[in-house]
């Protein structure tokens, strides 16, 4: 048993390294997404904001995480103009809040992250967005806190609602304006939600071996 996962300054680096690499490879799959029902645009935003959010971690002057996460937050939103740039921004400033000066536990983090982009997005489970994956996914992290494979949880969580959108009707963002047409598809914003947090799934298995 563990009394839960804690990451330093450099386990969220690794993080957003790994993040944005999967981002990246995940762009054309992204955008392909996200051209069933938007302006196809996703893809290139989560890969090119992951990568300027890594670079503003990277450049950060502090030694306390909270800032740093900050300066993230602050380098996505220079970086993409579109929606999902001031939902992240809020999503690293979530996590900020929640951060000690050397380290977040893991639950935090995830949590932080899902309070931060519903209220920016107001968005909720059931509306066929990221908050169909981040939400569940927090609610697991914090259930699962103690137990021997917290991130398996947040996955299994994630992958439910990732795959609930399938059957929903969008109501926030452009797929609103397709109506019962969103059926069937997978949401791209709860797509790439589930390509961040299987990320972190990667960094938490080589911070803890009991991952």
């Amino acid at each position: 048993m563990t009394t839960g996962i804690y990451l330093d300054k450099s386990a969220i680096r690794r993080f957003l390294l790994r993040a944005a690499q999967s981002l990246e490879e995940a762009r054309s799959e992204l955008s392909a997404l996200d051209g069933e029902v938007g302006d196809g645009d996703h893809g290139a935003s989560m890969a090119d904001g992951f990568h300027a959010a890594m670079r503003g971690f990277d450049l950060c002057d502090s030694e306390n995480l909270p800032d740093c996460l900050r300066a993230a937050g602050r380098a996505f939103l220079q970086a993409v103009g579109a929606t999902v740039g001031p939902l992240y921004a809020s999503g690293f400033l979530g996590a900020a809040g929640r951060a000690d000066p050397d380290g977040i536990a893991l639950a935090s983090l995830i949590s932080g992250f899902s309070e931060g982009i519903a209220g920016r997005g107001k968005a909720a489970p059931g509306d066929c967005t990221m908050m169909d994956v981040w939400e569940p996914a927090a609610h697991a992290a914090a259930a699962a806190g103690v137990t021997d494979n917290p991130m398996q949880e947040v996955l299994d969580a994630a992958g439910a609602g990732l795959e609930a959108t399938r059957s929903m009707v969008a109501s926030r963002g452009r797929a609103a304006r397709l109506g019962s047409r969103t059926l069937g598809r997978i949401d791209p914003g709860a797509q790439s939600a589930f390509v961040i947090l299987t990320s972190l799934a990667g960094v938490v298995r080589e911070t803890d071996p009991r991952e």
